[in-house]
């Protein structure tokens, strides 16, 4: 019988290759904090590469909250970095 521990570093390794991928998906995302058809263009693309690349993780208990807490971080770094550019 498989301890809880056992299912959670069971899944945390399934998880691993895909949040290599994800990352690697979301730093090649570049966009022009002056030009708002490109910042909404950015948004589109941190919402789908997380809700496609963590689809599968959806219904796992520990994984989901994370994908949301991921997306909430992508998509708070691409305000700030617009409200600092009109900034400055």
């Amino acid at each position: 019988m498989n301890s809880t521990l056992d299912v959670v570093r069971a899944q945390m390794q399934e998880a691993e290759p895909v949040l290599k991928q994800l990352d690697v998906e979301l730093e090649a995302i570049n966009f022009d904090p002056f030009i708002p058809s490109s910042v909404d263009a950015a948004i589109e693309k941190v919402t789908a590469v997380i809700d496609t690349l963590l689809v599968n993780f959806r219904a796992n208990p520990i994984l989901s909250p994370l994908a949301d807490q991921l997306k909430s971080q992508y998509l708070d770094a691409i305000h700030h970095q617009v409200d600092s550019a009109q900034e400055g």
